[in-house]
């Protein structure tokens, strides 16, 4: 799959098989926009999960990552997406750096690309 940073994501597990809610002409079946709904109700459906979900981009998933705790040997102190505690840090950040189009470090984390890489 060709990730950009407005996939969506279902923000329990991860995964990219996911659904969402949309206005559609039903005279034209043209698209007309994502529906918006409160933020206190999920606007997704996740295959994986098979439930109603709350959609998230990468960015909004990596800022999620933020608040999980980080122990003395770079493992997770708590279950995130379909990691569980105790996985290194490093294997999350692998799995956003695969997701990103120029890198975790450049997209998500504000590096400058380099020049040389063109």
């Amino acid at each position: 799959m060709n990730y950009t940073l407005n996939t969506l994501y279902c923000r329990d597990c991860g995964s990219t098989h996911v659904l969402a809610k949309a206005w559609v002409d039903p005279n034209t079946e043209k698209f007309d926009s994502l529906v918006t709904n409160p933020p206190d109700e999920e606007d997704g459906w996740c295959e994986n999960c098979e439930s109603n979900v709350e959609l998230a981009t990468i960015e909004i998933l990596w800022n999620d990552f933020s608040q999980i705790p980080i122990n003395g040997n770079d493992e997770i102190e708590e279950p995130f997406l379909f990691f569980e505690a105790g996985t290194s840090r490093f294997d999350v950040w692998h799995w956003f750096d695969e997701r990103c189009p120029n890198g975790l470090a450049v997209d998500l984390m504000g590096e400058t690309p380099n020049k040389n890489d063109s």
